[in-house]
């Protein structure tokens, strides 16, 4: 069985890749690929990946011992789409964030931190 921090890896990796094909083979979002395509190109495919990877990881991890809740997850995505967005983490994210106001940018980081335990849950059953 695979650990709900394995399966938050997996989830950001293969995210990732999905929104490139999204973004670069079939043109959604623009001409922009909603304002990921500047992200991409600096980081190039391989590297993208693995920072998506891991940044989900590590956003599980800094929960440490706080229950993994859909709500939980949730605000966790939120409050850090915020400071990602106010701290300019990641300046080649620019566009992403002109191209999204708040609200939606803080969904799309919402849903990708609760996959993972929807995931998880899933496993459980089988």
């Amino acid at each position: 069985m695979l650990t709900l921090l394995e399966i938050a890896c997996i989830v950001g990796f293969v995210g990732d890749i999905l929104l490139q094909i999204g973004a670069k083979r079939f043109h959604l979002g623009g001409p922009t690929g909603w304002g990921l395509k500047a992200y991409f190109n600096q980081h190039g495919p391989a590297e993208s990946t693995f920072i998506a990877g891991g940044m989900i990881t590590l956003f599980y991890v800094l929960l440490g011992p706080i229950p993994k809740t859909y709500p939980i997850l949730a605000l966790h995505g939120m409050i850090i789409d915020l400071f990602f967005r106010k701290a300019e983490v990641f300046p080649s994210l620019k566009g992403y964030y002109e191209y999204f106001n708040h609200f939606w940018s803080a969904v799309w980081m919402a849903i990708p931190m609760m996959i993972p335990l929807l995931i998880y849950d899933i496993l459980l059953l089988i």
